[in-house]
């Protein structure tokens, strides 16, 4: 799949496509680590809810040890020996290897959400999915240039999306997104692009349909294709509430998008 010693890799994976993994997730995790050998270092994203418009329960406040909604993978690296995670409240990253800390020490409340992609960046590590392809498409890379293109400032109050989270005294305090994410759903788009330039290489893992890639590459393709067109990554869902009703230069969409979920609701 094109993992070598001394590598820096980001995962994100969907293990149940892998199959029967004798040992589950701390298994796979071995198989990763023993792929990168002591010099390299896996990574994931760690992701944590939010609460939307509501105000978000303390008790379900970020802590260095809650669970992510990212599945399987990051919530073991979490617990596995040696492990290192970012404390951003809502999208906090888990390391394992030689640059874990590098990684995800400093990224915290004031930080930029997807600063640590620059880092692996920097490290010229690569992203790669297992058994997600089609169902959480893309590199996080393109969150990234989204980012530095100024992209996420269409997205119609990112301030909604709350949390509380513990600081380092212990203290509870409410945090906002301030740089959010857009819609992922349409990441595939950029597979073509990535195929193009011979970036991409594929392969089985087990049963697991998987892709690889440098991320340095991508996301420069990933700059260079949004700042052509700042709506390529715009998903094709009437219901999807990102792409027809919070992004300012998509507002025009919100009432058709509100017919399409009353008409969703009654079907």
């Amino acid at each position: 799949m094109g993992i070598a010693e001394g590598d820096t890799v980001l995962i994100r994976a969907g293990l149940g496509a892998v199959g029967r993994i004798d040992g589950g997730a701390n298994a796979f995790i071995g198989a990763l680590l023993r792929a990168v050998g002591p010099e390299g270092t896996i990574m994931s994203l760690a992701f944590t809810d939010t609460a939307f418009i509501r105000r978000p329960d303390p008790e379900n406040r970020f802590h260095v040890s809650k669970k992510s909604y990212a599945g399987a993978l990051p919530n073991a690296m979490i617990e596995y020996e040696g492990a290192e995670r970012s404390r951003h409240p809502m999208c906090s990253y888990v390391a394992i290897g030689k640059q874990a800390l590098r990684l995800t020490q400093g990224h915290g409340p004031e930080s930029p959400a997807y600063e640590p992609i620059r880092t692996l960046i920097e490290l010229r590590g690569k992203c790669m999915l297992v058994g997600c392809v089609q169902s959480s498409p893309g590199f996080t890379t393109t969150h990234l240039a989204e980012v530095d293109l100024g992209l996420s400032r269409r997205v119609i109050f990112p301030w909604l999306n709350s949390t509380f989270y513990e600081d380092e005294r212990g203290q509870l305090k409410l945090f906002r997104r301030r740089d959010p994410g857009m819609c992922s759903s349409s990441f595939y788009k950029m597979y073509g692009h990535y195929v193009a330039h011979g970036l991409l290489r594929t392969g089985m893992v087990g049963a697991a349909y998987s892709i690889i890639g440098p991320a340095a590459e991508c996301y420069q393709i990933d700059c260079s294709v949004l700042q052509a067109d700042p709506k390529f990554t715009i998903c094709d869902s009437p219901t999807c509430i990102t792409c027809n009703a919070l992004r300012w230069d998509r507002l025009h969409r919100m009432p058709l998008f509100a017919f399409n979920m009353i008409k969703k609701r009654f079907q």
